[in-house]
C-alpha cells in the first residue's frame, strides 16, 4: 500500500512540476520574467507604496539623449521625445504619480544615477549592473550590432574583433561584453575608440578611421539614410547580442522598484509596450534581414509537449482507474451486506405485493424489534412501518416503476422516505429507504442564516472583481481623450468618465468592506477626531439636504479599538440616517452620542426622519433588504453594521416610529473580544 501511494505521489509531483515548468516558460516568453516574479508584481499598488510616492514627489527618469528613436530631443517641437517618453507617460498614469523626463549622454545618466541626482534610467541588463543597481523586470528586447566595411573585411564576426579598432559610445555595455568574449576565445584585445554617441561612431566608420562601429539596432537604423551604411555591397552587419532593456534604480529604492515592476507588468498585460514600439520602430525586422521567431517556436513546442504530457498522464491514470474500479466492484459484491448493515438509514427490498424480501440492521433499530424475522412479512403488518408510510404512500406504488420520495412525521420525528426500482425493473422489486432527518433539519435551520451571509460575502468579492476590470479601460480612455479630442468635448468626456470611475470605486469599496473580515488590529484613537473625520466625509451629503448633525461625547478621550470596524459602523449609520429624511422635512437633525470607556463604546445614532414601519424592523439587517429606490440604497449598509457588531459579540437594537424618527443603540467591548480570542 505504501509503495502504491509513493508511486502515485511521485507521478502527481512530476506532473505538477512539469506544469509549473511549462507555465513558467510561457510567462517568461510573454512577460520576460519568471513565474514567482510575475505573481509577486501582479498585485495592485499597496497603501505603503502610495504613501511612498506621495512623499517622494515626481519621479526623475533619465534616458540617453543620443539614442533616437528610443529617446532624443525633438528640435522642431522643442521637447523630449521617443519610446521611453511615451512609456514614461503610461507609467505615470498607472502609478498615479508624475514622472519627469531628463536626458543626458548614456555615460552621464549612469553617473547621475550613482550620485542620486535621478531616480531611474533605462539600460541593458547585465550581471555586473545588477550588482550595482536594482534592475526592473524587462521592458523590451533590443539588438546590438557590429558594423564593418566589406571592402576592408570579408566578414568581421564578434569573435574576430581582437586587434581591431572599434568606435563605441562611452559607457556602452558592449565594451565589457566584447572584452570578455575575446578573453574567452584567447584573442588579442580590441582597441576601443570612445565617442559620445552612435552617430559619431558611424561617422568614424564611414571615414575609415576605425575598423568597425558598435550600435543598437533601432538607433543605427535612424541614421541609415544619412550615412548610407546599409548598402550591402559596402558593409557587414553582424549581431553582437540581443538583451533585455530594464529600468535601473539605486539599491535602497526598493519601493520604487516594486512600483515600477507593477507598472511594467501591467503594461505588458495590456500590450502597451508593443503599441509604443510599433509607433517608434514600426513592424520590427532585423537590420540584417533576419526574422527570428524563437518565441513563437518555443511557445508552440511547449504547447505540444504539454498536450503530449497531458495525454500520457491521462492515459496512464485512466488505465489505473479502470483497474482499480474493476477491483472495487469485485470487492463491493463481497462487502455489500457489511456496508448495508453499517448504514444509519433503514433499507429494505420489497416485491410488488409489499412483501419484505431483504433488510438491514438499521430497520430493526427503527421498529425497535431486533429478534423477529421480517422476511416474508408485509410492510403494512409492521406497525412502525405502517404508521410512517400509510398516510403518504401513493396507491399502487409497488406496481409502478416510478421514483417516489416524501417526508413523514411519526412520534415527533421526521423521516425522509424514498422508493425506487431495484436495479433491474423486470425483477419487480423496489428499494425502500427510511432516514431519520430530525437532527439534520434542526441544524439546517440554525445554519441557514449563516450560509446566507457567507454567500453574500462571496457574491461581493465576485462583483468587485467584475467591476474592477473596466476601470482600467475607462482610465485609458480618459488618457486617450485628453490627447486627441477637442477641448470642449474632451472636458465633457473626462468629467463623465471620472464620475463613472468614482461611482464604481465607491461600490467596490462598499462591497469589499462587507465581504472581507476586517483586520483584528487594535489602536488607541481619539474618538472625537474619528467622529470629526467621519462627519467631514459626509459633509457634502449633510449640507445638500440641510441636515444638522449634533455630536455628544462623554467618558474617555482615547479608546483602544478596531478602527476599521468603527469607521464602517459610523459611516453606514449616518448615511442611513441621511437617507431617512424627505426633502420637505423641517429642522432635520441627526444626533450622535458616544459613551467611551478604555476599550468599550456605546454608540447611539438618532434621527427625526421618516421612521421605519414596525413590520419592516425584523428585516432591516438582512443583506440587500431595502425600502429605498435603486439610486439611494443597495440594502447592504445596515447588514454591514450588524455584521461588524456581532463579530465582536456586541449588541445592536433599533427603535423607530413612523413620522417620528429612528434610533440605533450599539454596544461593543473590544477588550472582552480580544481576551476571548
Amino acid at each position: 500500500m505504501k509503495a502504491k501511494f509513493f508511486k502515485r505521489f511521485i507521478i502527481v509531483l512530476t506532473v505538477l512540476a512539469l506544469i509549473l515548468f511549462f507555465y513558467n516558460q510561457i510567462v517568461k516568453i510573454k512577460f520576460g520574467t519568471n513565474l514567482i516574479t510575475y505573481l509577486k508584481y501582479s498585485s495592485q499598488i499597496t497603501k505603503e507604496e502610495k504613501n511612498y510616492l506621495e512623499n517622494h514627489g515626481p519621479i526623475q527618469l533619465a534616458s540617453d539623449i543620443t539614442a533616437p528613436p528610443i529617446s532624443y530631443y525633438d528640435e522642431d517641437k522643442q521637447e523630449y521625445a521617443g519610446l521611453i517618453v511615451d512609456y514614461a507617460n503610461y507609467l505615470s498614469l498607472e502609478m498615479e504619480t508624475p514622472i519627469n523626463i531628463r536626458m543626458y549622454t548614456f555615460y552621464e545618466l549612469v553617473e547621475n544615477l550613482r550620485d542620486k541626482k535621478i531616480d531611474a534610467c533605462d539600460m541593458f541588463f547585465s550581471e555586473a549592473r545588477s550588482d550595482e543597481f536594482n534592475l526592473s523586470i524587462p521592458i523590451y528586447r533590443l539588438k546590438t550590432f557590429v558594423i564593418s566595411s566589406k571592402t576592408k573585411f570579408a566578414s568581421l564576426k564578434p569573435s574576430n574583433l581582437g586587434g581591431k579598432t572599434l568606435a563605441i559610445p562611452k559607457g556602452d555595455l558592449a565594451e565589457d561584453y566584447i572584452s570578455e568574449l575575446l578573453i574567452k576565445y584567447h584573442s588579442k584585445s580590441a582597441e576601443f575608440v570612445h565617442v559620445d554617441n552612435t552617430k559619431m561612431a558611424l561617422e568614424l566608420l564611414q571615414k575609415g578611421k576605425v575598423d568597425a562601429a558598435i550600435g543598437d539596432e533601432v538607433v543605427v537604423s535612424n541614421y541609415w539614410k544619412e550615412f548610407d551604411v546599409y548598402e550591402t555591397q559596402k558593409y557587414n552587419v553582424e549581431l553582437l547580442y540581443e538583451k533585455d532593456v530594464v529600468l535601473a534604480v539605486n539599491k535602497e529604492d526598493k519601493q520604487l522598484l516594486s512600483v515600477l515592476n507593477k507598472g511594467i507588468l501591467q503594461s505588458k498585460k495590456t500590450n502597451i509596450v508593443s503599441k509604443v514600439q510599433q509607433k517608434w520602430f514600426g513592424i520590427s525586422e532585423s537590420i540584417r534581414g533576419e526574422e527570428i521567431q524563437n518565441n513563437a517556436i518555443l511557445s508552440l513546442a511547449l504547447i505540444v509537449m504539454l498536450i503530449a504530457l497531458s495525454l500520457y498522464v491521462w492515459n496512464f491514470l485512466l488505465k489505473k482507474t479502470v483497474k482499480e474500479k474493476t477491483r472495487e466492484i469485485s470487492n463491493a459484491k463481497e462487502n455489500v451486506s457489511l456496508i448495508l448493515n453499517n448504514l444509519n438509514t433503514a433499507l429494505l427490498i420489497v416485491d410488488i405485493d409489499a412483501q419484505i424480501i431483504e433488510y438491514n440492521k438499521a430497520l430493526l433499530s427503527l421498529i425497535g424489534d431486533k429478534e423477529h424475522i421480517l422476511t416474508g412479512k408485509s410492510i403494512f403488518n409492521v406497525k412502525v412501518l405502517n404508521d410512517i408510510l400509510i398516510e403518504k404512500l401513493p396507491d399502487s406504488i409497488f406496481s409502478s416503476a416510478t421514483n417516489v420520495s416524501f417526508v413523514s412525521v411519526y412520534n415527533n420525528r421526521c423521516y425522509d422516505v424514498k422508493i425506487s426500482p431495484y436495479i433491474s425493473q423486470k425483477d419487480n422489486l423496489r428499494i425502500l429507504s427510511i432516514d431519520d432527518i430530525t437532527e439534520k433539519l434542526i441544524v439546517e435551520r440554525k445554519l441557514h442564516q449563516e450560509n446566507k451571509m457567507m454567500a453574500m460575502g462571496q457574491l461581493s468579492v465576485g462583483l468587485s472583481h467584475e467591476i474592477r476590470n473596466p476601470l482600467g479601460i475607462i482610465r485609458n480612455g480618459v488618457y486617450l481623450i485628453k490627447m486627441d479630442m477637442s477641448t470642449e468635448t474632451k472636458n465633457k468626456a473626462i468629467a463623465m468618465m471620472e464620475n463613472a470611475i468614482n461611482r464604481i470605486n465607491n461600490l467596490i469599496e462598499h462591497l469589499l468592506s462587507f465581504s472581507r473580515s476586517t483586520a483584528d488590529r487594535y489602536v488607541k484613537e481619539d474618538i472625537s477626531v474619528l467622529v470629526e473625520n467621519t462627519v467631514t466625509l459626509m459633509a457634502s451629503k449633510l449640507k445638500k439636504k440641510d441636515i444638522h448633525l449634533e455630536f455628544n461625547h462623554t467618558g474617555n478621550k482615547f479608546v483602544e479599538m478596531n478602527l476599521e470596524s468603527i469607521n464602517i459602523i459610523l459611516v453606514n449609520l449616518i448615511e442611513n440616517a441621511i437617507d431617512s429624511f424627505a426633502d420637505d422635512t423641517n429642522e432635520k437633525t441627526i444626533t450622535l452620542d458616544i459613551l467611551a470607556e478604555e476599550s468599550a463604546l456605546k454608540i447611539i445614532v438618532a434621527d427625526n426622519g421618516c421612521g421605519i414601519p414596525s413590520n419592516n424592523l425584523e428585516s432591516i439587517f438582512e443583506p440587500f433588504y431595502t425600502t429605498k429606490d435603486i439610486d439611494h440604497g443597495s440594502g447592504l449598509g445596515l447588514y454591514l453594521v450588524y455584521n461588524e457588531v456581532k463579530k465582536y459579540n456586541g449588541d445592536i437594537a433599533v427603535e423607530s416610529t413612523v413620522g417620528v424618527g429612528t434610533k440605533f443603540n450599539i454596544f461593543i467591548d473590544f477588550e472582552r473580544v480580544e481576551y476571548e480570542n
